[in-house]
């Protein structure tokens, strides 16, 4: 299969809608991604632009406005908002909320790199914060007040992001379900990551909100066992293990574990749902009695001081390029620039200081360091915020419909990525 590369650098800013192009940060077969400005709010955004071509295709169009109906309509604290969906000059786009921070995939990475672990009260104040922003989206209605039975169906480490201000947002509901979504799923497609996904998931059985409970449980387990799980494997091994899970306890692999902890995620692990966490509330609150008892006093403020230490440059260049951005005057933006997507054949995966993180990590995942302060300096040029060079963007297994693919690896080798069974923007 073709891969989708970056296209050609961008000459100048482009006016989209009440938008400003800035930067081309992802592209793949279903789109583009930008990092934007929003003129009227004047506010840092990310701007996802659906291919032209894509219009014809009605099942397409139809998901695509399946998502939009549900995600604008959540309002969290814990969940990277979507601002708006609309069209402009016959495309379609979502406006998203721009993260500064890392996805909690890049930040266990960057951890082990350092040869450290994720201490046990951030953790239980980042599973906590977790589970809130998914009690909401369960919870969440449609405008008659009747309840959405939203479910993520495809949390992750790669869909969780830590902003550098000690935020937990979860990302990317593309795969949700809803009783919004007129668009439903082919029957025997499985949608989500097998490596994170419920057994009645994967079984292709009905799922509720218990799916997303065991998921941020297994998200937890590798969190807390500091054992990265693997990304890879025979696609029919994996969905057995899926299926039919058999998990150790987290303390052998964490000799310092709270037996606590383990007896903890037991219970967001089971196999059956009613054995389960009745919802993501109740998780919530036990993982606030453990932090109460186990590391007293930790708050959001441990997760900041987490995240500067992990990142202290990228914070940084990252606070600059925002900074840039916001101050570049509207009136010397281009109205006419068009900006074609291209693919290109196969190549090797890059290394993944060259390579830059798709939306997954909207600007979450920016760039390496090098590439930070390549950045930076590219938006102060003068006038003309020269882009970045080309980053190649590569896909992983299954990720039928993807929107961007992101670079990414197994275990400790590599920041995992994220893996859709359906179209996500």
């Amino acid at each position: 299969m073709a891969t989708p590369v970056e296209p050609e650098p961008l000459k100048g800013p482009l006016r989209f809608g009440p938008y400003t192009l800035v930067r081309r940060i992802g592209a793949g077969g279903m789109g583009e991604v930008f990092l934007a400005r929003e003129e009227g709010v004047h506010r840092a955004v990310v701007v996802k632009k659906v291919l032209p071509g894509l219009l014809e295709n009605r099942q397409f169009v139809g998901r695509f406005r399946d998502e939009a109906r549900v995600v604008v309509r959540l309002t969290h604290p814990n969940i990277a908002r979507v601002y708006a969906m609309g069209e402009v000059d016959g495309q379609l786009f979502l406006a998203m909320e721009y993260v500064q921070g890392k996805t909690l995939s890049r930040l266990a990475y960057r951890l082990r790199q350092r040869q450290r672990m994720m201490p046990l009260g951030p953790l239980l104040q980042l599973g906590q914060r977790l589970c809130e922003g998914l009690q909401y989206a369960h919870d969440a209605t449609d405008e008659q007040g009747h309840p959405l039975h939203l479910v993520h169906r495809d949390l992750s480490p790669a869909n969780v992001c830590v902003s550098y201000a000690g935020e937990v947002k979860i990302i990317d509901f593309g795969a949700a379900q809803s009783t919004l979504k007129e668009q439903q799923t082919a029957p025997r497609v499985v949608i989500g990551n097998l490596t994170y996904m419920a057994p009645e998931q994967a079984r292709k059985r009905t799922v509720d909100r218990r799916a997303d409970v065991y998921a941020a449980g297994v998200v937890l387990w590798e969190m807390f066992a500091w054992k990265p799980l693997s990304q890879r494997g025979d696609p029919l091994e994996r969905w057995r293990r899926a299926a039919y899970p058999q998990w150790e306890p987290a303390g052998r692999y964490r000799a310092d574990l709270p037996r606590a902890v383990d007896a903890f995620l037991v219970r967001a692990l089971a196999a059956e749902p009613n054995d389960r966490f009745p919802s993501a509330a109740a998780m919530g609150e036990a993982l606030a009695a453990l932090k109460e008892k186990l590391t007293p006093g930790v708050t959001d403020q441990d997760l900041v001081r987490l995240m500067s230490a992990a990142f202290p440059r990228e914070k940084v260049v990252e606070q600059q390029m925002v900074d840039n951005l916001l101050r570049e005057q509207p009136e010397r933006v281009s109205t006419r620039q068009e900006f074609p997507s291209v693919r290109a054949p196969q190549e090797p995966a890059l290394d993944e200081a060259e390579a830059l993180q798709a939306q997954e990590d909207i600007a979450t995942e920016t760039l390496d360091a090098a590439k930070l302060r390549q950045a930076a300096s590219a938006v102060t040029e003068e006038r003309g915020f020269r882009k970045a060079p080309p980053v190649r963007l590569h896909n992983q297994e299954v990720t039928k419909d993807a929107w961007v693919p992101v670079l990414g690896g197994e275990g400790a080798t590599a920041p995992e990525r994220s893996s859709h069974g359906a179209w996500t923007p």
